[in-house]
């Protein structure tokens, strides 16, 4: 079962409130490129005074996931180019044998 939700978290000794999670088979599992956004802000905030500030995860706006998107090289993909370069893979894996019957 999946379920999603939002929870207050310790991200580089900053409470960052309404981070995104999700729940699988039992097991909490976190957006790597959220983390990384918030460690980005993080980053910049003086450790003497990281215990007394907040991010509020849904207030960070989208220009700035964008930035630390293309800082990281992170970019979207067409899932129909994605889904042909699979179809390649799964071809070559299978004629290789990886596959066996």
């Amino acid at each position: 079962m999946k379920m999603k939700g939002k929870k207050d978290m310790l991200i580089n000794n900053v409470k960052t409130q309404n981070f995104p999670y999700e729940v699988i088979d039992g097991e909490e599992h976190y957006p790597l490129h959220s983390a990384a956004v918030v460690e980005s802000i993080t980053e910049q905030i003086p450790d003497a005074v990281k215990p007394s500030v907040i991010i509020d995860y849904d207030k960070i706006p989208e220009s700035y996931f964008n930035k630390v998107k293309t800082e990281l090289g992170i970019r979207s993909v067409d899932p129909k180019e994605a889904s042909k370069h699979e179809r390649k893979l799964l071809d070559t894996l299978n004629q290789e044998g990886a596959f066996p019957n």
